[in-house]
């Protein structure tokens, strides 16, 4: 019995209700930037954790300056450096110089910087009104204790780094990080060792696959070529599913020809399969299944097929297994600044975009034949033409960079 073929958003709902998040682990802060958090991140402790001051000066009690025009003469009674931790005692209608970043003695409410002051000697005179806290950074005021700095399912991103270490964070707990085994399947398919005859190529989809999986804060684990005999495929398929991985995905082997082998391989194996064809072009000819829960994807052979498609379909499974809180972004809106002819409708069309942003306006245009794409847009089943100006839906391949 033949399986319905479904929208590519019904797909992804499917694929992303199948996969399920990974445990966490705890790792050092240095290895912390772009993993996902595993539960809130919050602060040990305030940031920073005493008043300080923020600039070169002196500090003083506000209430010993006065608000005429007349300078206040003070005795300087010591300094603090940044780092100080033995502080001189301060008394009132006394100054003590201080460094920014130095921090505040008790019983001191305002820095006076250097710039409105002489000193003599000992002697300090102050042209500066009482403004209790002036150039003070309170305790607190970048991060209270027990304050969240990252939101579970939240990236940390960089600027996290500096928060995470100075509230007291040596270690975070995030989410595990998948692994997802890749096989590329085609007679055809030669290392990039081997020097290829007429009617082979170099695969060049597994290192396409590695570098996307990467980038997707995921491990990939390259399980080589494989020629297109069914047994073969069955072989290292079986080992991709008894290896740790927790997904696998498969390239090639996926039309209506003879040696597209892979549905067979899946039925061998007992590989459930949950759809096998799509309503999108390309990718018509995809398979996504499930072996003990581990998701298999099944993707045709050329490099731009598999690029669109690992976007829209494994994407969102490595966002989900990572604990990502929106595993499907949403599509953006941008204007074409090129027109496109399509050769077929009937089918939801993706095709790799060059999308920028001029000044407000999101722009997108269909990506050349050795450019590299950082966008898919979604050209609608009934339409064949589109003209410049027009409006289209986009998925960003990159939303970081927007």
């Amino acid at each position: 019995m033949s399986m319905p073929i479904l929208s590519l958003t019904d797909a992804q709902q499917l694929i992303v209700g199948h996969c399920s998040t990974l445990g966490p682990e705890t790792i050092p802060l240095p290895d912390a930037a772009g993993r996902i958090a595993a539960q809130a991140i919050k602060a040990t402790r305030a940031v920073p954790d005493f008043a300080r001051s923020a600039m070169d000066g002196y500090a003083v009690n506000s209430h010993d300056l006065t608000s005429s025009a007349e300078a206040v003469s003070l005795p300087v009674t010591g300094e603090i450096a940044a780092g100080t931790t033995d502080l001189p005692k301060f008394s009132r209608k006394t100054a003590i110089a201080i460094m920014t970043g130095g921090a505040l003695p008790l019983g001191a409410n305002q820095i006076v910087p250097f710039e409105h002051c002489q000193r003599a000697e000992n002697l300090v005179l102050v042209h500066s009104p009482p403004r209790p806290g002036a150039f003070i950074r309170a305790k607190g005021t970048d991060l209270a204790a027990r304050q969240t700095i990252v939101q579970a399912g939240a990236k940390i991103e960089v600027q996290h780094l500096p928060l995470l270490a100075e509230s007291g964070m040596a270690k975070v707990s995030v989410v595990s990080r998948p692994e997802l085994a890749i096989i590329c399947t085609g007679s055809e398919l030669l290392d990039t060792l081997d020097t290829p005859e007429t009617g082979q190529i170099i695969g060049g989809n597994r290192f396409l696959l590695a570098a996307l999986i990467t980038n997707a804060g995921a491990i990939p684990r390259d399980l080589g070529l494989v020629a297109d005999e069914c047994d073969r495929i069955v072989a290292i398929l079986k080992d991709a599913l008894r290896s740790p991985a927790q997904g696998v995905i498969t390239t090639g082997g996926m039309g209506p020809g003879n040696y597209d082998l892979l549905p067979q391989a899946f039925a061998k194996l007992g590989i459930h399969p949950v759809y096998t064809a799509l309503a999108v072009r390309p990718g018509r000819s995809t398979m996504f299944g499930l072996y003990n829960g581990k998701p298999i994807f099944a993707l045709p052979g050329p490099p731009p097929a598999v690029f669109l498609l690992f976007h829209e379909l494994v994407l969102p499974a490595l966002r989900k297994m990572q604990g990502q809180r929106q595993p499907l972004p949403p599509l953006v809106r941008a204007t074409l600044t090129t027109p496109i002819l399509l050769k077929k409708t009937g089918l939801l069309n993706l095709k790799g975009a060059v999308v920028r942003l001029n000044g407000k306006t999101l722009t997108a245009r269909p990506a050349g034949k050795n450019e590299a794409a950082n966008a898919i847009i979604h050209l609608p089943s009934n339409r064949k033409h589109l003209l410049a100006g027009e409006e289209v839906s986009l998925l960003l391949c990159t939303p970081d960079r927007f």
